[in-house]
């Protein structure tokens, strides 16, 4: 909540009138006694429980932080963002403890019961209240460790009550106090964009009469109150001066962003002294800033996993990390392109055939959650998980397709087990895809499970962590967490456990397990980052189809557009304007596209050979998986080395393709053939080079030449970056792009 909005609704407590205690739990705390587990809660470096050792618990499950007796347990969260209250004052009231095992009786500091900027120190076991008055209907709650020195912490059992209203009238004057606030804040220097919106919206709240019903009296303050945020942050930013001590400067963005459908992970390194803030900030256009979307939330693993939330699924966005210091000086980390996951649309059900209620609601718990995390993290569709009791079933099991039993062991009938089960229930150790080319030696070869495991644990290009694994089983090397919950004892009952678990297999699937018998070839999705104004370049990994020399290109014959490989890198000549192609991404399906620029057309797969094809809205035919190989490779030329990998471009039709490169000769043609995913399959594996990475590989030029000012004027350097998001030198010198094409760059 604004600072705004505090000071006027503390003002406006002794105009209230009283009334008599109402519960109103049920209507806007979600999963108030966590028997669904964190569902539609945020909690970082809490578990889960249900034992009976936490007496203020209500139902089974509890969220407790432990360490041994005589340390201290540190920091730890659990937040809700409760939303639509009427205006009024309330309590809130949760079963805690913050104990020392050691001396039950003492006061131990640092946990707290909380109402956004109101808190009650939590210490021995038993109820805490925090009363608070809101009059945006809008209240962070929960629970916080901060430095906490107990050793055991735990909660459950949320209730909130309301205990007095708001007049209207208060409503009105404090929406008066918060127009006085923004007509003294637009008198201020701050960017357009924010000034222009808080005036808008100011206009529409002075618009309201003292008659307004309070619904629209609150909707108003919110939005009026959103907007003094933005602008009393843009008017710090604008009047910031460089303080004392480091300035603030972001020196690592890791450019891999695992996706959900409406969430999001991002690692960075941040330094400065004097820390006001560090997050990731977000848009949908370049270049956002703290003024856009941020957050600060952030997942504790060898470093800092900021969580965002709140995106749209099959949607781009553009992200930075940043650092704030207490001067508001800010500095922002490279950008990262992203695109969501469209939703998933999995379902779970449970038969409740176990002997007690208690058993059956972990378990049908547990399923829901379960599905909820595949839904946001993995993008599955049309898979349906059913759960029922197996009273013979020592601890769970699950069939490819999935039908799952879980057995009468309570340690089981939790989320980790079923994460776990429905992994089997999607190809982990139950698809033909699990035991191909992608496993060696008990290793995982795919690349994206391999960079996505390497994100988690923070050892981005380090040998040492990779995925392995045995005929049913994953698991990670070195790993901090068993990511697959390979038994009750590996359950962390951790948000990121989960979340990190769905993330690694859907990497499993971009790296081509199948997780239902519908997906021909594992999971299409945004597995090579471009942008839609960079020119591209197509090179096949095999070196006698044109790897180090040669470009897809077409060839025309009969009117129609054929693809061949064009040797054009071992020559002088230009870079043919028919190589070059715009990529294109379809979000709601993981599709990519390949546009050709010199004619507008684009790479079919519908006809009975590879070719160009004419068409105002692009079909199926025009669409293509883009499935990362397993094998590096350096690309060479006139001593320039561009390190990389390939690509499958791969597609569905009666049986997996695979667009395969011919022999380097006149007559060689383009074709599409049955899918190999092996990697010696080198004539299906396509490199895809930028502009600025083609003009590095291009030979240097003995002619000499004038060179027009407007030539000169593009062949001006620019930032280059590989394919891993790194920046290299800039581009080389004796070739410029010039009208979206590599050129000659000739001098005087």
């Amino acid at each position: 909540m604004s600072k705004y909005i505090i000071l006027t609704a503390l003002a406006a407590c002794s105009l209230t009138c009283m009334q008599a205690q109402t519960d109103v739990t049920s209507k806007y705390i979600k999963n108030a006694s966590l028997e669904q587990g964190f569902k539609n809660w945020t909690s970082d470096q809490l578990q889960l429980q249900s034992n009976t050792d936490f007496a203020p618990k209500q139902g089974v499950m509890y969220a407790e932080k432990w360490v041994q007796s005589g340390t201290s347990v540190g920091s730890a969260s659990l937040g809700q963002l409760l939303t639509g209250l009427p205006a009024g004052k309330y309590t809130l009231t949760a079963g805690a403890q913050n104990l020392n095992q050691q001396s039950t009786s003492a006061k131990c500091a640092g946990a707290y019961i909380y109402a956004d900027n109101q808190q009650t120190s939590v210490y021995t076991p038993g109820d805490y209240s925090v009363s608070f008055t809101t009059l945006t209907g809008q209240v962070k709650i929960g629970f916080k460790a901060v430095n906490a020195q107990g050793n055991w912490i735990a909660v459950d059992n949320f209730r909130l009550y309301k205990t007095e209203d708001i007049e209207t009238e208060v409503l009105v004057d404090a929406l008066q106090e918060q127009l006085q606030i923004a007509d003294q804040l637009l008198q201020k220097p701050m960017e357009a964009w924010v000034k222009d919106s808080l005036t808008h919206v100011a206009a529409q709240a002075r618009a309201l009469g003292s008659s307004t019903e309070q619904a629209s009296l609150q909707a108003a303050l919110v939005n009026l109150n959103f907007m003094l945020d933005k602008a009393n942050l843009a008017v710090l930013l604008a009047n910031a001066t460089p303080g004392t001590g480091t300035a603030p400067y972001v020196s690592v963005t890791n450019h891999y962003v695992p996706t959900g459908a409406t969430e999001a992970l991002m690692r960075a390194t941040m330094t400065a002294s004097n820390v006001k803030e560090r997050g990731v900030c977000w848009s949908t256009e370049h270049n956002p800033t703290v003024l856009d979307s941020r957050t600060t939330e952030y997942y504790s693993l060898n470093g800092n996993i900021y969580h965002i939330t709140g995106l749209k699924p099959a949607t781009v966005y553009y992200l930075r990390p940043y650092v704030m210091n207490a001067t508001y000086t800010v500095a922002y980390g490279d950008e990262v392109k992203i695109v969501t996951h469209p939703k998933g649309n999995c379902t779970g059900s449970w038969n409740n055939g176990a002997p007690t209620d208690a058993a059956n609601l972990r378990c049908r718990n547990a399923i829901d959650q379960t599905i909820e995390y595949f839904n946001e993290w993995t993008g599955i569709q049309g898979f349906s998980l059913t759960g029922q009791y197996g009273s013979g079933t020592p601890t769970a099991d699950c069939n490819y397709g999935g039908s799952m039993h879980i057995g009468p062991n309570a340690a089981y009938q939790a989320i980790g087990t079923v994460i776990h089960e429905t992994g089997h229930g999607v190809g982990v150790g139950t698809s033909d895809r699990w035991w191909n080319t992608n496993f060696h030696d008990w290793k995982w070869l795919g690349r994206e499970t391999t960079t996505m495991y390497q994100f988690l644990e923070n050892k981005m290009g380090n040998a040492n962590y990779y995925m392995v694994g045995d005929n049913t089983h994953g698991w990670g090397e070195n790993a901090s967490y068993d990511w697959f919950v390979n038994g009750a004892d590996k359950d962390r009952h951790l948000a990121l456990q989960y979340i990190g678990g769905c993330a690694l297999l859907y990497s499993y699937f971009i790296d081509g397990l199948c997780p239902t018998r519908a997906y021909h070839n594992g999971l299409p999705g945004y597995t090579y980052n471009f942008e839609d104004t960079t020119t591209y370049y197509l090179m096949c990994k095999d070196a006698e189809r044109g790897l180090n020399t040669g470009l897809l290109a077409t060839r025309e014959s009969f009117s129609t557009y054929r693809l061949a490989i064009s040797s054009c890198l071992n020559d002088q000549m230009e870079i043919p304007a028919d190589a070059a192609w715009q990529l294109e991404f379809d979000a709601k399906t993981g599709y990519y596209l390949f546009k050709h620029k010199m004619t507008g057309m684009y790479l079919t797969h519908g006809t009975s050979q590879l070719q160009l094809n004419k068409v105002n809205a692009p079909t199926g035919n025009e669409k293509f998986q883009l499935m990362p190989d397993r094998t590096d490779v350096t690309v060479t030329n006139n001593g320039a080395e561009i390190k990389t990998h390939g690509y499958w471009l791969t597609w569905y039709n009666q049986e997996n393709k695979a667009v395969s490169a011919p022999l380097v000769s006149a007559s060689g043609i383009c074709v599409y053939d049955s899918f190999d995913e092996t990697n010696a399959a080198t004539k299906q594996q396509w490199i895809i080079l930028t502009a600025e990475e083609v003009a590095r590989l291009k030979p240097a030029l003995s002619a000499i030449e004038t060179l027009d000012a407007a030539a000169e004027s593009e062949a001006q350097d620019r930032p280059v970056y590989n394919l891993q998001g790194q920046r290299v030198a800039a581009q080389a010198e004796g070739w410029v792009i010039k009208n979206g094409h590599v050129q000659m760059q000739v001098k005087k």
